[in-house]
């Protein structure tokens, strides 16, 4: 149908004007149903799950739509499932990213990334729904906003256009001087331990490894540990070869190489070997790096040597100077200065100075440097950080110790070998000793661990035993300090031991052996018997090891004499024990004679011999005083023992080395018990 004008004069009819706008109207609404029809069939497409039929004639679909009313239409799932799982998957990364940033150096930078991706995948969805159900771009606008925000953001802090701020972490400093390193773990509070070795690769004083990898995160640091180079080794083993007939250049570059500290080279005029060549050398071999070398090196004819104008010897090494010289046939005299710029055992300056003409025999003054001119602080209760750093820059060398003060701070300095305002040079050793705090007083139940532990720290002590009937024999009751308190070295601390359950002794004369082994085991003591020949009371006792009323400690043992009328009997001892016999702490002793005077049948008279328990008290021992022991001893047992003072590799000075061995045991005064006592 022709388009027509509403201006247009020919249309004069009303009727027909209506019926224009009607057809027009019609045209429009039937370019919206095939539109709408298009959008639905494309969704069709996307959406179909296989089950439901795409119809090309609307009404046909609508009466399908109607006919199924009753039934439940089963819509198409497949993208939105995988949409869906998308999602989720995107969320279950957003968690994970934002957790995992606590343990990462640029926490913030992930953060920001884990939101872009969870607003990116959420307005993809969005917009993706959108578009099928109406015709709306905002969404997917914004999508492509936010993705190239992202996009910009990562760029410009790749490029480090911008900047975050970022978790504290630990540095890689290797081959960095100790000085940086200490600095960061100070600034970082981070505690470090510093290993020295020798390292012929590493600067001195520079890191050469570090216990923790780099970017470790600092909450995560406790400790760290950096192995530093202490340099070459000079006691290192090297071979020196024949050099005869080298170049001496050669030779220093070898020098050089094999770090050779200690190296003499003199020149010596020479027509017969070439000018600067090797001519002997008083060392070949494997021999140390700080061996003493000497090389002569001939000067060729010397008259044939000129005059030079002086180099700039300015910063070069004192035996490079010297060759210099040697070699031109100048002579030379050293004097040493401090020097805040120059290094060690290196040249300052030179007199006369660099240009000037010299002849051969002339003689030039060499400045050395001693190195900086350094000033002892005071090193009292200075951290062991400030110790290291001072170290490394004044190039010194650090002899550590450490001891219990009760006034000085754990890591601190307690004294040096050098006091505040001496001057050192550089590769000075400094003795230093650092304070490990109070030595605290432990709980102990034995008293063999407290005597490790005192002796290892240098403690003074005594021990007194007592009865006890709560604490088992020889464990501690008490100490005079208190578990926990700090110890002042200079006092002595009392241990107090258990002697057990107190017994005392009965008097077991003219008992059988049945009631006195009886007795014994009703009062929890360890009897043993011994038979004697005895013309009166045979079968009775007539003698005990220990006197009647004396205190022992429960299980200690006692040895019971019984009398028998057969002589052969007199030379035998017979024991038996009621129970396992333990060392007696008893200090008591009673007399065991033999047979006296003449008998019926005209024998001689038999010897008297005297026993006694050895009880040693821990008091009696005197520690650093060998002869102070021994002289408690022999005032105690003097008839019973002989106390000998002798070299030993263990123990310590004044101790009995045998104590196992003979404290319980019986002495006799015939043949005395010898007693050791270290010296």
């Amino acid at each position: 149908m022709e388009n027509k004008d509403f201006n247009n004069t020919s249309y004069t009819s009303r009727t027909e004007r209506k019926k224009f706008e009607e057809e027009l109207k019609n045209k429009q609404t039937q370019k919206e149903k095939e539109l709408e029809e298009k959008r639905a069939e494309l969704k069709n497409i996307i959406f179909d799950d296989g089950k439901k039929n795409v119809y090309k004639n609307p009404k046909k679909q609508r009466r399908q739509e109607f006919d199924d009313t009753k039934e439940e239409i089963k819509k198409p799932k497949a993208a939105n499932m995988f949409l869906s799982l998308t999602y989720v998957i995107t969320i279950t990364v957003f968690i994970y990213l934002i957790v995992d940033s606590a343990n990462q150096i640029n926490q913030i930078y992930q953060i920001i990334n884990a939101f872009f991706l969870l607003i990116i995948m959420t307005c993809f969805l969005i917009s993706f729904k959108k578009s099928f159900f109406k015709n709306k771009s905002a969404p997917t606008i914004v999508t492509a906003l936010i993705v190239l925000g992202a996009i910009a953001f990562n760029g410009l802090y790749m490029t480090d256009i911008i900047s975050l701020p970022t978790q504290s972490y630990l540095p890689n400093f290797e081959s960095e001087n100790l000085t940086k390193a200490i600095n960061w773990t100070e600034e970082n509070n981070v505690k470090t331990d510093q290993n020295f070795e020798y390292s012929d690769t590493t600067q001195k004083y520079s890191v050469i490894s570090q216990s923790k990898k780099p970017e470790t995160l600092t909450k995560n640091i406790d400790n760290v540990e950096f192995v530093v180079s202490n340099g070459p080794d000079y006691n290192k083993d090297v071979i020196l070869a024949d050099m005869t007939g080298w170049n001496v250049d050669d030779v220093l570059d070898f020098i050089n190489e094999n770090f050779l500290n200690s190296v003499t080279i003199n020149f010596e005029e020479n027509t017969s070997v070439k000018k600067d060549t090797v001519i002997s050398q008083n060392k070949t071999g494997t021999i140390k790096r700080n061996d003493p070398i000497i090389f002569t090196v001939s000067l060729g004819d010397k008259a044939a040597l000129s005059p030079i104008k002086l180099k700039d010897l300015k910063n070069e090494s004192l035996l490079n100077a010297e060759v210099y010289l040697g070699r031109n046939g100048i002579l030379y005299e050293l004097k040493y200065e401090f020097s805040d710029n120059i290094e060690k055992d290196h040249v300052i300056s030179s007199n006369p100075k660099k240009g000037t003409t010299v002849n051969p025999d002339d003689s030039v003054t060499l400045t050395i440097s001693k190195g900086k001119e350094i000033k002892v602080p005071n090193l009292k209760n200075k951290t062991m950080a400030y110790v290291t750093k001072w170290m490394v820059e004044n190039n010194l060398q650090i002899n550590y110790s450490d001891k219990y003060d009760n006034e000085i701070k754990s890591g601190r300095v307690i004294e040096s070998n050098y006091k505040e305002g001496d001057i050192i040079e550089e590769g000075t050793t400094v003795d230093i000793t650092f304070s490990k705090g109070p030595l605290v007083m432990k709980k102990f139940d034995n008293i063999n661990d407290f005597k490790s532990w005192a002796d290892t720290n240098g403690i003074k002590y005594e021990i007194k035993e007592e009865f006890n009937d709560e604490i088992e024999k020889d464990k501690i009751i008490k100490t005079s300090i208190e578990e926990g308190a700090n110890i002042n070295l200079e006092e002595t601390i009392t241990v107090y031991v258990s002697k057990g359950t107190a017994v005392t002794v009965p008097n077991f004369n003219g008992m059988t052996k049945s009631e006195a082994k009886k007795e014994c085991d009703n009062l929890g003591i360890n009897c043993t018997f011994k038979e004697e020949y005895s013309t009166k009371s045979s079968g009775k006792v007539i003698n005990q090891s220990i006197a009647e009323g004396t205190q022992i400690s429960k299980g200690d043992t006692i040895t019971i004499t019984i009398a028998t009328d057969k002589k052969t009997a007199s030379n035998s001892n017979k024991t038996s024990s009621s129970s396992s016999s333990s060392n007696s702490s008893s200090n008591s002793s009673s007399n065991n004679s033999g047979s006296s005077g003449g008998n019926s049948n005209g024998g001689t008279t038999a010897p008297t011999c005297e026993t006694i328990e050895l009880n040693i008290a821990p008091s009696w021992v005197k520690i650093g005083d060998p002869n102070a022991t021994c002289n408690n001893l022999e005032s105690k047992y003097g008839k019973f023992i002989t106390c000998k003072i002798i070299a030993a590799n263990n123990g310590t000075s004044g101790q009995i080395l045998n104590m196992s061995e003979i404290q319980g045991t019986i002495a006799n005064s015939c043949k005395k018990t010898i007693i050791n006592v270290k010296e």
